[in-house]
Parts: C-alpha cells; sequence; structure tokens
C-alpha cells in the first residue's frame, strides 16, 4: 500500500525538530508532501491520486483534513481509487477522534499503518464567495451565524496557548454583537429564526464535547444544533451545556437530523458559514450528505 502524508512544514524551534525526527523515523514507510502555503494541500491530494497514491493521510488538524479531503474528490475518480485517514498534528483534531485515531504521533501512525478501514458520509454545503455559489465537502463539522463568527474571531496565539478552549472564548466574545439571524429548513422541520447553527458528522464539535448525542458516520444524516436565540445572560447556561453534552436539552435549542438543509438569511446582512473550523464564505447555504461516500482508515472499534 501506498502511502501520502500530507503536512505542514511551517512549525519553529523545538516543535519543527521533534516533527521532523518523526518523519525521519517514517519516510521509508510513506512519501512525504510538505505544503508551500494556504491551499497546497488540496493540490497535493489531487495529484496523489493521479500519482496512484492508495492512502492519503492528512497529517495537521481539521483544517488540513478540510483541504486534503477536498483536494482528492477533484479527482473524478478519486473515492472509488483512494482511502484516507488523519495524522492528528493540530489543536483539535475532532476528525482523528472520531476515527478513533489516537493523539499522539507514534500511536496513531501504527493505527495508520493497519489499515482497518470503513466507508463513512461525506456531507457537503453549498454557500456564497463574493457573490459565487461554492461547494466543499466537510468531513467532521460546519456551521453557522454565531458559530462561524466566533471560528473569524479566533486568535492563531490564544489557539495554540488555550486548543481547542480558544473557540468558546471566541463564541463568548460575539455574545457582545447583534447577531444577523437566519432560517433554517429540513424536509422534516422548519426553524424559522436562528441566531446559531452547529452540524456534526459525528458526535463532537470543537474538541472532546459530545454535542451531537445521536450522531453517526454512516447514516447518511447530518445531525444539528439550532439555537432561535443566543442570549448573554445565559452564559453560564450554555458553558455548562458543552462541557456537559445537555445543548439539546435548553430552551430555544432544536436538535435536528437530516439529509439536506437549506439556510438562508432573514435579512440584508452577511451570516458567515465556517466548515471544520475555518470561516470560508456566508448564506445563503444547502447541505447535502453522499452517504458512505470515502473510506477512512481507523482505529478499530472496541
Amino acid at each position: 500500500m501506498r502511502i501520502g502524508l500530507i503536512f505542514n512544514p511551517s512549525a519553529k524551534g523545538d516543535k519543527a525538530r521533534h516533527l521532523r525526527k518523526q518523519l525521519d523515523e517514517i519516510q521509508g514507510e510513506c512519501t512525504l508532501l510538505p505544503t508551500e502555503g494556504p491551499g497546497h494541500a488540496e493540490d497535493l491530494a489531487e495529484q496523489a491520486v493521479e500519482d496512484g497514491i492508495d492512502l492519503i493521510v492528512a497529517g495537521g488538524g481539521d483544517g488540513t483534513v478540510q483541504e486534503v479531503s477536498n483536494g482528492i474528490v477533484r479527482h473524478p475518480d478519486a473515492l472509488k481509487r483512494v482511502k484516507m485517514s488523519v495524522l492528528p498534528l493540530g489543536t483539535v483534531n475532532v476528525m482523528a477522534r472520531e476515527l478513533r485515531i489516537p493523539l499522539d504521533f507514534e500511536s496513531a501512525w501504527r493505527v495508520i499503518c493497519k489499515g482497518y478501514s470503513e466507508y463513512i458520509d461525506l456531507p457537503w454545503m453549498e454557500f456564497q464567495v463574493d457573490g459565487k455559489t461554492t461547494k466543499r465537502c466537510f468531513p467532521a463539522l460546519a456551521g453557522a451565524g454565531m458559530d462561524a463568527r466566533a471560528c473569524e474571531q479566533v486568535k492563531w496565539e490564544t489557539k495554540k496557548r488555550s486548543g481547542q478552549f480558544a473557540y468558546l472564548l471566541a463564541g463568548f466574545q460575539t455574545l457582545r454583537e447583534e447577531l444577523p439571524a437566519f432560517s433554517v429548513k429540513t424536509p422534516e422541520k422548519t426553524v424559522e429564526r436562528a441566531d446559531l447553527v452547529m452540524f456534526g458528522n459525528g458526535h463532537m464539535y470543537g474538541g472532546p464535547f459530545d454535542i451531537f448525542p445521536h450522531a453517526d458516520l454512516q447514516d447518511g444524516k447530518v445531525d444539528a444544533i439550532v439555537a432561535e436565540r443566543v442570549q448573554a445572560w445565559r452564559l453560564g447556561e450554555y458553558a455548562q451545556a458543552v462541557l456537559t453534552g445537555n445543548l439539546p436539552a435548553l430552551s430555544g435549542v432544536h436538535y435536528l437530523q437530516s439529509s439536506s438543509y437549506e439556510l438562508t438569511a432573514l435579512r440584508d446582512q452577511r451570516v458567515p458559514v465556517q466548515l471544520d473550523g475555518d470561516t470560508m464564505g456566508q448564506l445563503p447555504g444547502k447541505i447535502t450528505v453522499q452517504k458512505q461516500a470515502i473510506e477512512m482508515v481507523m482505529g478499530k472499534p472496541e
């Protein structure tokens, strides 16, 4: 099995030296494909499919997983020809956690080399960038409204220092803003007004937080948390609910499961969209799901 490892070599200091040592130890087992800047991981993934790589590994966080997966699907036959996996080198690593891949380098690489794989769903989102419709897949998560605005607010330094709590801190900061409202529509239900929606292919969001208790990577559906209004005076309630996995139980919060969603801004305001933790564009948007479309190498279930 030919393995291609796509990774960002831009780390500095002791971290870079440690990563270089780890990569030196496995370079005989894979082809190392370092990125040279934003978006380059997509090009490398597409070329790796063309070059006959059997397993493409995204070495990084969920943003790298996002880029690599979208590079893979650029090739028309990729989902029939290659497998994908994740070597968790990022801050939050939601996709790695969902795939039961250990967060330390050596253990994760052993799991990847064992090659156990399953097909999982591949959600897609259409959204707007500079007035044009764009469509991208998101293996782990997505969001709109306050959720995406929080991703915009996350500072790189805070993220490196605080990990997943950087997103919580940014979320609390957005409570001071006037949030643009939008609607969330599925074939089963419509929420006429919302400040926030979070989508999950799996259970976790923003790290180890179990936000979507009924999610399944193979059920052909995306789970969603929709909050009608996000209010600053409920800050303590929100924080406790995130930490304990009880968000769906809060008043004014809806838990949805569907294979398709339509998101529409209610006024002429920008409602941002994020995919796998990176802000991408704005509404209106649509979400669809390719059921069990991509083969992922992962840890075996216990």
